[in-house]
């Protein structure tokens, strides 16, 4: 389901609040929607999978952080990325990052309880 989530939720911030997030052909103003939709995305996939996987369990959330990095490394080597090299690899660690935040968001939210 936290998977689930983070494809339809990204497919949100970059297909359909944007036409595509790309370095070399978006427009700045595309660029920073995309970027700011996909990390909340990513904020609210780690906030889902926490709520999945129970509480203070990292594994659904490192599950989809090697998915995601192995996505990425797949789109780079087969030459599907699209987008320059640095460009892919920035947007995978800024999403994985994002995820990990929406993790701890919700494990302190539920610490504070």
């Amino acid at each position: 389901m936290g998977e689930f989530s983070l494809v339809i939720l990204t497919t949100i911030a970059q297909e359909v609040l944007v036409d595509g997030v790309d370095w070399q052909t978006s427009s700045q103003i595309d660029l920073a929607i995309g970027g700011v939709a996909t990390g909340l995305a990513g904020v609210l996939t780690g906030i889902i999978a926490s709520c999945i996987g129970g509480k203070n369990n990292p594994w659904p959330v490192r599950i989809i952080s090697v998915l995601v990095a192995v996505e990425t490394t797949y789109l780079i080597v087969s030459g599907k990325s699209g987008s320059t090299l640095w460009f892919s690899i920035v947007s995978a660690v800024a999403l994985i990052v994002s995820i990990w935040i929406g993790f701890y968001v919700l494990r302190k939210i539920r610490n504070k309880n």
